[in-house]
């Protein structure tokens, strides 16, 4: 019986020398932020785009994140003979790390591969009912990288500014952060 209670003596005063369990407090743990900006890319030729920057789960590395973007402009018609047509269009990648500065300001950088498309017709029509024209696509790719920052303002509106080499222009993005 003596050895028994003894047994749950240790046991009671020894489980405040545990390790703290922060799954069950909501305060210390980092919350989880996803970030979703419309960008704009005022390169050669306009582009739109959106960008998607979830932050790290992770307790140990809470600071830190990661962003996938994605932008186009419209199709541009180019003058070649008639009967004869042709079109440019651009289109960036981009995808990098951030790492949070303050809990409202975060610096972000990566890699970004801009592509120059030149689609035309090579003006021959097979001789077929319903035919269609032939096209040709020259796809040019530029490698680079980018470096900004991303501001929340508020509690979920996030404005951005950076740079972005492959381009040779600012990345300009508006979102939300939920």
């Amino acid at each position: 019986m003596n050895k028994l209670l003894i047994a749950c003596l240790i046991s009671l005063t020894s489980s405040t020398a545990m390790a703290n369990d922060f799954s069950l407090e909501t305060d210390t743990k980092p919350a989880p932020v996803m970030a979703i900006t419309l960008d704009y890319i005022p390169a050669a030729e306009d582009m739109y785009g959106v960008t998607f920057a979830p932050r790290h789960y992770d307790r140990d590395y809470a600071d830190w994140g990661y962003y996938i973007g994605y932008a186009q402009s419209k199709k541009e018609d180019v003058y070649v003979e008639p009967p004869g047509e042709a079109y440019t269009q651009d289109s960036l990648w981009r995808f990098g790390i951030s790492y949070s500065l303050t809990g409202n300001l975060s610096l972000y950088g990566g890699a970004a591969a801009y592509t120059t498309e030149y689609s035309s017709t090579t003006n021959i029509v097979p001789y077929v009912v319903g035919a269609e024209p032939v096209w040709e696509t020259d796809k040019d790719t530029t490698w680079g990288a980018e470096l900004g920052l991303r501001y929340v303002i508020g509690k979920h509106f996030i404005v951005g500014a950076g740079y972005n080499s492959a381009t040779e222009s600012a990345v300009i993005s508006i979102g939300y952060s939920m």
